[in-house]
């Protein structure tokens, strides 16, 4: 009569977890004292572990991903003051691209055709940034 493997077991359940943080299928062998070649086939398709790490990594992962979100819609306000800042860089490039960033969030992104600049047209914008230096400027 064969021994029933418990996949729940600390072992088991220490590879499952050695695997999900990006540990090196080496690393998890030595940790549990197992051969290599033991670790790769509990992971291959059909293996002994391979149903319960894609179970474990999915929870984990929607777990982290709804972590992640809340912290995010924590910190939303800190984002936005920050583009708010960055308009008032020096720099035309980090204004320009706070500037962007801020309409496409508001606006929606424009769509992209390679073929043309800004707005379907064919200005480019570095020109429309030079045209900005122009206006700005006391000679102007």
């Amino acid at each position: 009569m064969s021994k029933k493997i418990d996949i729940k077991s600390q072992k088991y359940q220490e590879a499952i977890r050695l695997k999900f943080t990006g540990e090196p299928y080496s690393v998890i062998a030595k940790k549990l004292k197992v051969s290599v070649y033991t670790v790769e086939s509990w992971f291959y398709f059909g293996g002994l572990l391979k149903e319960e790490y894609d179970k474990y990594r999915d929870e984990r992962t929607e777990m982290l991903g709804m972590l992640c979100d809340e912290t995010l819609a924590k910190n939303v306000h800190i984002a936005a003051n920050m583009l708010v800042a960055l308009m008032g860089s020096p720099e035309d490039g980090v204004k320009f691209r706070a500037v962007k960033e801020i309409l496409d969030r508001v606006r929606g992104a424009p769509k992209s055709n390679s073929d043309q600049g800004l707005f379907g047209t064919d200005i480019s914008y570095e020109d429309i940034l030079e045209q900005s230096r122009k206006e700005s400027s006391p000679d102007g």
